[in-house]
């Protein structure tokens, strides 16, 4: 991998059915609801977490209360889309609005110590190990027709574009940016 994957405790929170998804060394991902992501950063930032990363879903507004929630006592991420994913975000953003869904949802992390592939039924977590890992990945789910794809914990935009590149631009992929 390269040198700037993070390291440190991360949570990562998705709008989705409340609970701990994933516990893995340096990443936790968790499930919440859109009116408790305040209080579950908050809780999560007591617990320990340094760095508190939010899924696309997660909107100006309501990240800019979970800055307000943890304050300046975690680092803030956000999930954003590159222009090339923009329509098919889009798409995915409509059907989810109407409930219907668009193919699975896959959160990439950085693989660690005793690490596996996760599957719930509203999200598949996937460990990689490296860009050409990343890659095949990225072929698999576009194959699979998935919804997005979004990375954390310091996969950065070298492993998103191994990601389109492995998609063929088929799946929307997403990746960390922070407020600070």
């Amino acid at each position: 991998m390269t040198e700037n994957v993070m390291t440190g405790n991360t949570a990562v929170i998705y709008e989705g059915t409340p609970g701990v998804r994933l516990q893995a060394p340096g990443i936790t991902i968790v499930g919440s609801t859109g009116e408790s992501l305040g209080s579950t950063a908050a809780e999560l930032v007591d617990q320990g977490f340094e760095r508190i990363e939010l899924c696309g879903g997660v909107g100006a507004s309501e990240a800019n209360a979970v800055r307000v929630a943890v304050g300046a006592r975690a680092r803030l991420g956000l999930v954003r889309y590159g222009f090339e994913s923009l329509e098919r975000i889009a798409e995915f953003t409509r059907a989810f609005a109407a409930g219907e869904v668009l193919g699975p949802q896959a959160f990439l992390y950085p693989a660690g110590e005793g690490t596996e592939e996760v599957e719930h039924p509203d999200v598949v977590m996937i460990p990689i190990d490296g860009i050409e890992h990343a890659e095949s990945v990225g072929r698999r789910l576009a194959e699979a027709h998935a919804g997005l794809v979004e990375l954390y914990r310091g996969l950065d935009l070298e492993y998103a574009a191994a990601v389109l590149r492995g998609g063929g631009g088929m799946v929307p992929v997403g990746f960390v940016g922070y407020d600070d």
